[in-house]
Parts: C-alpha cells; structure tokens; sequence
C-alpha cells in the first residue's frame, strides 16, 4: 500500500508541476487506447466471452485442440486459451483464461499454467508496429516472432509437462448439455458479456492512461541519456518504451536486443492490466512475474545468438 500511495503520489506532483507534459502524455494514452486497444480488442472480447458463455466452441474445438494437446497437454478450452493469447496480444491471454475457469471449462492447475505463457504481444503488433514502423526494418519481424513469440512457445512446452503426464478432463463443464436458453435469458447473456467487455476495455484504457504518465514522469525525471536508464524508463509501459530506444543513438543490434526484451516482458503497464482483467490474487500474481521474467531472459538469449550467427543479415 505504501508503494501505491508513493506512486500516485509522484503521479499528482508530475501533474500538478508540469501540467502542459501531463496533458501531452495523457492524450497520447487515450489516442493509443482508441486508435489501436479498443477497435482491436473490444470485439475480440465480445465475441469470445459470448462463444464461452453459450458453449458454441465444443465442435470447433475439437478438431483444432489435438496439436495443442500434444505439445502442452491441455484440455479443448485450454487450447483455445492459447492460441487467442499468441494471436490477439496481451492481455487477451489472461482474459479469456479467467473466463474459462470462472465458467468451471478449466481446471484452476491448467489455468495457474496457462497464464505463465498464454499472454502475449500480438504478431501484428510485433510485425507493424516494432519492425516497420519503429526500426524501419520490416525483414527484422520474423525474428521478432521468433524470439518474443517462440520463447513463450518454448516455455509452454516446458512448463505445462505436469499437465501432459495428468489425466485432464475437456472442461468440467463441457459435459454439460448446450444451452438453449429462451429468447429474454438469450439476450440477458449477450447484455453481460457486452457490459464485461465494456469494463474490461475502459479498465484497460484507465491503466494505459495511467502508465503513460508514470512513462513520462519517468522520462523526465532520468534523462535517457544511458542505455541503462533507457531500458528502465522503456519498460513501463511497451508502446512509448519501444519508441524510445528505437529513437535512441544506440547501435541497431543494441536496439534490437533492448526492444525484444522489453516486448517479451510486456512492459509494468501489460502486467497491471493482466493481472487486472484476470483478478489475480498475490500468489498467481507472483507465479505470473516469475513466468514472465523466465520467458524475457530465453527470448533474450535468443535473440543474442541470432545476433552473434546471423549480425542481423536480414537487413
């Protein structure tokens, strides 16, 4: 709590003493949340939370879940966990997790593991936004779905094999008869997936807000004039973190490794807003850290040794 009322506290000074920067990172955070989180994410959190909530993934599922099931051992609905986290970027991952085992489709042992992995920065932000339009480097965006996607991948592999050796049921509700619920429970259904989805957006658009000042006060208050500063500052929140070092004076291969640590982390911002959506308590929060700095540091190795063999050929 003291850390917390620090926090905010250093929040209100940076706005009450330079106001005019305040405003300038404020707006940015709510452009960025309304020009890219919200039309993305919004729909993908209505339409999967009225898949969940009316059972419609059962037949869908069963074909597509068999390769998933091979290489982590997961039931149907964890497979469709998995591939809206690698597909969909943070924090689809963990949102649609929390939904599965609210709706008992998963056991709470496969849910602690699949957040460990599942949550992600999307391949089209990774593609677009980190290699073409910050690097300018469109040819480095297979290299970065290699090391920031791959790692999380591999970590899944290794990570979910207590799961692959232990008997797990589909769902503990995909046994359940499907639901036809008449027409009033019908929409009342759709009416609360829209209203969760609605929260959870105006959640998301609140802490990127939020972390776009605590980013610029930051910025502000350690000049970026140090690679180790840098990287500090970056790393509150992933958008405005990969524009500074990609803007940096810094050697391309150092960019490129700072850049891919910080978008295998995801960044304090992509953290709160996970743990958020995913009502984590402080033990699964804390299983969630450790997931994720094991997953930064291989992707960090790897994207190292695809330096040292390759010194970025692709450009």
């Amino acid at each position: 709590m003291k850390k917390l009322f620090g926090c905010l506290l250093f929040l209100l000074l940076y706005l009450l003493l330079f106001p005019l920067r305040a405003l300038s990172d404020a707006r940015a955070g709510l452009l960025l949340w309304y020009h890219s989180v919200l039309p993305v994410l919004f729909p993908f959190m209505l339409i999967c939370g009225i898949l969940i909530r009316f059972d419609l993934l059962d037949r869908i599922l069963h074909v597509v879940s068999r390769p998933f099931h091979t290489l982590f051992g997961c039931s149907q609905y964890g497979a469709f966990a998995i591939l809206v986290g690698f597909l969909c970027g943070f924090p689809m991952g963990a949102k649609i997790t929390r939904d599965l085992r609210e709706q008992e489709k998963i056991s709470a042992q496969e849910a602690s593991v699949l957040y460990g992995f599942v949550n992600n920065l999307s391949p089209s932000f990774l593609l677009s936004y980190l290699a073409a339009d910050q690097l300018k480097l469109p040819s480095l965006g297979i290299l970065f779905l290699l090391n920031v996607l791959g790692s999380a991948f591999l970590y899944g592999i290794i990570s979910a094999r207590f799961l692959r050796r232990a008997h797990l049921p589909h769902a503990a509700a995909a046994n359940r008869p499907a639901l036809k619920p008449d027409l009033q429970t019908t929409f009342q259904m759709i009416d609360d997936c829209v209203y969760d989805a609605i929260r959870n957006a105006v959640r998301l658009g609140a802490y990127i807000v939020m972390f776009s000042l605590l980013s610029g006060a930051v910025t502000l208050l350690f000049p970026a004039g140090n690679p180790v500063v840098l990287f500090l500052s970056a790393c509150v929140e992933v958008s405005s973190g990969v524009h500074m070092i990609a803007a940096s004076p810094l050697p391309l291969e150092a960019r490129y490794l700072l850049i891919t640590v910080i978008a295998a982390f995801g960044g304090l911002s992509a953290l709160a807003q996970s743990a958020s959506v995913a009502s984590m308590d402080r033990r699964l929060l804390a299983d969630y850290i450790k997931s994720r700095v094991k997953i930064t540091l291989l992707s960090a190795f790897m994207a190292l040794i695809s330096v040292l063999l390759f010194r970025l050929r692709l450009l």
